[in-house]
């Protein structure tokens, strides 16, 4: 019992911010996902697959744009215990973010026509890519703001923002498709103007609270911190992005649609689980790191998170036939394929965020980059086997086993910077009945009402699996914190109502 208060202690803060950042993507995400509809009623797959595509250049030229230096600001604040310094820090990152992106973004412009041949097979889509451009410069107006939020552990200002945010997006897309009904040009343009109206008055309304001196020295420090980082998130495009440029190149853009959606359902992982934890543990890893036993409580944490993200995956898989059908045209329902793989996929990442923490609180971010550099290539040669032959299922397959190998990896190199036992056991336990539970399912084919109600018994059914592998003090332990979620999401709420 007392193991179990102390546990408690230590998770608190993980699961105090953890909850109302939960609360925040859920309402943000939930409302994307409601939207699932609007878009796939306006929207054919070809269409689905442009917006794909052109997400995919933002999210590449962001990582170079940022030079690892969001991850930088985390260590470097935490770093500087003089207030003055720790503004500074902030003032540096923000002016660097600013011009490097308004440099980079005119660029993109004057490169629009050969982009579009290159990402989307066809020259007319250059305006699309000229549009998206300057919404690379305003989303990243926005970026450093919200580090600064985060580490001020500012969550219920943060989730306001990205709600307000998303609420606005919702708003522009209705317009823009819905009402001027202006295809995937509308949703493009929706865009910009969020972004625009986002990102603009949060630079002003950051920069203003802080000093207007860069520190060059804090500059390159920052950027040699975080420069392994880039390696890493390049790793993380080619294994998040890489399949569609496949998909595109030996399929066709209705496919990369169809995929995307499939991706997009199995990315409630990520809302539900690896979001929420993630944002806090991004900062709370280090502090954790200070604390007697911090190995460990790596390795509960480890197993906990596993317990929560499996759980959470495996309802997504078992729903994810019944929800398409739900919520998407015949056109889409393919996709569901794909999202056990996946969800696989999210899982791995999640067990790869804890046991990576021994690198970073040790400060050794280069051991890194061959890691990410052997799954990205990994990812690139399974993407070439299997996408020419068997396209999404191919590129699902691709992207489960690079995860797999990167995960890997990355325990053999974690546990010589940092040693950490964990509980091996119990994690080929939840996993195990994770799958045997998932086998179950396909073999059910049931009308939709019918199909709902017995794939949510067999989750209840791996929820008391679940439950077993417990013992009695962590039992304790999860209806302790249950409570303590509970009462953050109470609170949470009445903090975003004020």
């Amino acid at each position: 019992m007392e193991e179990s208060c102390d546990m408690i202690k230590e998770l608190k803060p993980l699961v105090k911010h953890s909850g109302i950042y939960g609360i925040g993507i859920v309402l943000t995400r939930g409302i994307g996902f409601l939207m699932i509809p609007v878009y796939t009623r306006y929207l054919v797959p070809r269409d689905y697959g442009v917006l794909e595509m052109l997400d995919m250049m933002l999210f590449l030229v962001g990582i170079l744009v940022a030079m690892g230096l969001h991850s930088a600001v985390f260590r470097f604040y935490a770093l500087y215990d003089d207030p003055a310094e720790k503004r500074q820090v902030v003032t540096t990152a923000l002016v660097y973010s600013a011009v490097v992106s308004s440099l980079v973004s005119a660029v993109l412009l004057l490169l629009a026509d050969p982009i579009a041949n290159i990402l989307l097979g066809e020259r007319e889509f250059a305006p699309l890519v000229r549009v998206a451009s300057l919404t690379l410069l305003f989303t990243n107006l926005s970026e450093i703001p919200m580090v600064y939020w985060r580490v001020q552990q500012k969550t219920a200002l943060y989730v306001a923002v990205n709600l307000a945010r998303t609420v606005l997006g919702v708003l522009a897309v209705v317009y823009f498709l819905v009402i001027a009904k202006q295809g995937v040009q509308g949703v493009v343009y929706a865009n910009l103007l969020t972004n625009a109206v986002a990102g603009t008055a949060m630079f002003a309304t950051v920069l203003a609270s802080l000093p207007r001196r860069v520190d060059r020295h804090k500059l390159l420090a920052m950027l040699r911190y975080g420069a392994p980082l880039i390696v890493q998130s390049l790793a993380t495009f080619v294994l998040v992005f890489s399949d569609r440029f496949f998909l595109r190149y030996y399929a066709n853009l209705n496919e990369v649609g169809v995929y995307s959606l499939g991706y997009k359902l199995a990315s409630i992982v990520t809302v539900l689980v690896s979001l929420p934890f993630g944002m806090t543990w991004q900062w709370q890893q280090f502090e954790l790191a200070k604390s007697e036993d911090a190995r460990g409580k790596y390795a509960k944490i480890q197993t906990y998170w596993l317990l929560v993200s499996v759980f959470v995956g495996l309802g997504v898989s078992v729903l994810a036939r019944d929800v398409l059908r739900i919520v998407a045209p015949p056109s889409y329902w393919a996709g569901a394929a794909v999202v056990p793989l996946i969800v696989l996929s999210y899982v791995l990442a999640d067990v790869r965020s804890v046991i990576v923490s021994g690198i970073l609180v040790q400060q050794a971010t280069h051991r890194l980059i061959p890691i990410s550099l052997a799954a990205a290539a990994i990812n690139l040669l399974l993407n070439f086997l299997l996408v020419s032959r068997y396209h999404a299922m191919g590129a699902a397959v691709a992207t489960a086993l690079s995860y797999a190998a990167g995960l890997v990896l990355a325990h053999y190199v974690a546990q010589r910077t940092y040693f950490v036992r964990y509980e091996y056991g119990r994690n080929i336990l939840i996993l195990a009945g994770a799958t045997l539970i998932y086998l179950v399912s396909t073999l059910i084919h049931l009308p939709l009402i019918s199909s709902l109600l017995v794939n949510t018994l067999l989750l209840a059914t791996f929820g008391l699996m679940l439950f077993w592998l417990l013992n009695r003090e962590e039992r304790v332990l999860f209806r302790d914190l249950g409570r303590l979620v509970g009462q953050r999401m109470f609170s949470g709420n009445q903090a975003l109502a004020e």
